[in-house]
């Protein structure tokens, strides 16, 4: 359960830096600073509209002498809508490995289009690709629509909102300059390295699920309430002294845009047992044309649908909250290996 709640944070924290590159989250600078810190103080993922976006999550451990290693991935194009509409995207999100005893394979990807929306879901060697009907899209698509528009429960910025000021340099310490890098793309990049303070990073988190809209985010993959202050400050004290290492290593571009991301932590747990969790993100292709795939040979959704015990109608009556908070938890049952409910 300890495995799974940290990395359930760290996904959604990515998800969180994703929407983020699809237009959320705030300024930035025109320069970056020549001094490592300064450097770390206006990094962000501010000005991206489009690109391709890659999130790799690895979870290592060992648990009274029995090693489990699960990799989760998160990877394809977007395009923001420059009408305040919903972005163009296809992102597939895959998680393969051992955790918890149990065997995960599972493969799901989404496909939003202007016209259309597509989803695969599915083992690896069964999966099929499912095609929502054109009556059934326009109703998901003004629901989903309305979300945004509310900042509600179903929006997706709503904890980039609820995080207001915060900037990257709250959770690093002892920033440097570690040399330079490049994307795909061939995108010059200063690496800057840091220390991650990870109880405030922790701390930071669950400080964003009193917000109502963030919150019930949260709760729907996974990530319990906010705790009182007193257990919040032993919870924090505890990570302290069972830190070995945390590590983040950030690839700035000229405007200070994080363009890579790699966080490296490793935890020493009680009877000798141990965690380490790599977590990397890297944007490609930033703010350039994307050619947005279109899927062929898709089975009908109302398929799709009654494997998770729904029906059409159930689905028609939801509102754009609903949907989006169901999503999100029947994707973070998936990468851990769990069915929905």
């Amino acid at each position: 359960m300890v495995t799974k709640r940290l990395a359930v944070i760290l996904v959604f924290t990515l998800l969180s830096l994703g929407a983020a590159a699809c237009g959320g989250g705030g300024g930035g600078t025109t320069t970056l600073p020549e001094d490592p810190k300064g450097a770390a103080e206006v990094a962000g993922f501010h000005d991206f509209h489009s690109g391709n976006l890659e999130i790799i999550l690895k979870v290592n451990r060992n648990m009274s002498g029995h090693p489990e290693k699960v990799e989760m991935r998160m990877t394809g194009p977007f395009t923001k809508a420059d009408d305040g509409g919903l972005p163009e995207v296809s992102m597939g999100i895959e998680s393969h490995g051992l955790l918890d005893g149990q065997e995960i394979d599972y493969n799901t990807a989404v496909t939003l289009l202007r016209n259309q929306l597509g989803f695969t879901y599915g083992p690896t060697e069964a999966e099929k690709t499912y095609r929502v009907d054109k009556e059934a899209f326009e109703k998901l698509k003004s629901d989903l629509e309305d979300a945004q528009g509310e900042g509600g429960e179903g929006d997706a910025g709503s904890c980039l909102e609820a995080a207001g000021d915060f900037h990257l340099s709250q959770i690093l310490q002892r920033a440097s300059f570690e040399g330079t890098s490049e994307t795909l793309d061939g995108t010059k990049l200063t690496v800057v390295g840091a220390d991650l303070d990870l109880p405030a990073a922790i701390e930071q988190l669950i400080e964003l699920s009193s917000d109502p809209a963030c919150g019930a985010q949260l709760e729907a993959i996974g990530v319990p309430p906010v705790p009182p202050v007193p257990q919040l400050e032993k919870l924090g004290k505890q990570l302290q002294d069972s830190v070995a290492e945390s590590r983040v290593t950030l690839g700035l571009d000229k405007q200070a845009r994080v363009r890579s991301l790699k966080a490296v932590a490793k935890v020493e747990l009680p009877h000798e047992d141990e965690l380490e969790v790599e977590l990397s993100a890297r944007l490609d292709n930033a703010n350039e044309a994307i050619e947005m795939p279109i899927p062929e040979g898709m089975t009908p959704f109302a398929s799709l649908l009654k494997k998770f015990g729904v029906d059409t109608q159930t689905l028609e009556e939801a509102d754009g909250d609903e949907v989006f908070l169901s999503f999100l938890e029947v994707t973070a049952l998936g990468v851990f290996g769990h069915d929905p409910p």
